[in-house]
């Protein structure tokens, strides 16, 4: 007993519509067409959040180098060097292991 291939599509259908109903995000369906257009989508974007506090800190960070503010102990000049720390000396990492040549390709036990 052999089931067509309309019978099996719809049988799908019918099982993702209730796995869609039962979490709980049918209007996500594309048979819904009607009802996803008519709502508009909210999508929020965090740009101009970002923007506004990062404006912010680079404010506060100029007028505390400006009034040469501490915080704790730790300046604008200690940020600064922070910020640009190097944490992979790759200098020091040339200097260990430059001599190292590593060959592709595999070796040949013939010598000649």
């Amino acid at each position: 007993m052999e089931k067509s291939f309309e019978e099996s599509a719809r049988q799908r259908r019918n099982y993702i519509a209730q796995a869609r109903a039962a979490f709980g995000s049918q209007e996500q369906s594309p048979n819904n067409s009607e009802t996803a257009s008519a709502e508009p989508a909210e999508s929020t974007s965090t740009l101009g959040i970002r923007l506004v506090i990062a404006l912010l800190l680079f404010i506060c960070f100029v007028y505390c180098d400006q009034e040469h503010i501490t915080f704790q102990g730790i300046g604008v000049q200690e940020i600064v060097k922070q910020v640009t720390w190097n944490p992979l000396p790759t200098e020091k990492l040339e200097e260990l292991f430059g001599d190292i040549s590593i060959t592709g390709g595999p070796k040949s036990s013939n010598p000649q």
